[in-house]
């Protein structure tokens, strides 16, 4: 049997519409209009989160490019795109710890926690399935982990903009990790820990 490619082309639209729906997963992609409000604070507190980790990032291959005496403007995008996050966090430390710390009242301990705690955060909201669920209709932050003490874990609760603002501008706080403030750290790295299961 032959198609033609008119007939085909519309086959073809049709296999390639967006998902609107996982059925097995009762996950509807669809906002309704009642949650376009909510829908459009929550995308922005992830993206919040989302950028603020990439300043932060870009701080620490900054601050790793000056130890390792690098001058360039692009030097801290050599070393962005050569090494991991943790990769430069662990080697920034050890030049602190070889080469002299950025100030007197740095404590290198609580810095280098609220730079991996940053890290852990916005992976766990990165890699979280974030979807229309339940009645009332609600976003819903689902997460899976196979990789715990207990086995596969799913976890689902409902999307709190409020706790991602506060996240967001924690990392703003661990941004000045060289400042050596470390009630300022402690209270960063409190708040992006305790946002496991509550974000």
């Amino acid at each position: 049997m032959q198609l033609s490619w008119a007939r085909l082309r519309a086959h073809m639209s049709q296999q390639a519409a967006p998902v609107k729906k996982i059925q097995i997963l009762g996950i509807n992609m669809n906002t309704q209009p009642q949650l376009s409000e909510d829908t459009d604070q929550l995308f922005r507190a992830i993206g919040r989160v989302v950028v603020q980790f990439q300043l932060l990032e870009l701080w620490v291959a900054e601050a790793l490019s000056s130890k390792l005496s690098m001058t360039s403007e692009t030097d801290r995008h050599l070393i962005s795109a050569a090494m991991s996050y943790r990769q430069k966090v662990d080697l920034l430390f050890e030049l602190y710890a070889r080469h002299g710390q950025p100030s007197s009242s740095f404590n290198q301990v609580i810095a280098k926690k609220a730079l991996v705690t940053a890290e852990e955060f916005r992976n766990r909201i990165v890699h979280s399935l974030w979807s229309v669920k339940g009645e009332p209709r609600q976003w819903v932050r689902t997460k899976a982990n196979l990789r715990g003490r207990d086995g596969f874990v799913l976890r689902a609760s409902p999307a709190q903009t409020t706790l991602l603002e506060e996240a967001a501008s924690a990392m703003t706080r661990v941004r000045a990790w060289e400042e050596g403030n470390e009630s300022a750290l402690n209270e960063a790295i409190r708040l992006l820990s305790s946002q496991e299961t509550d974000a």
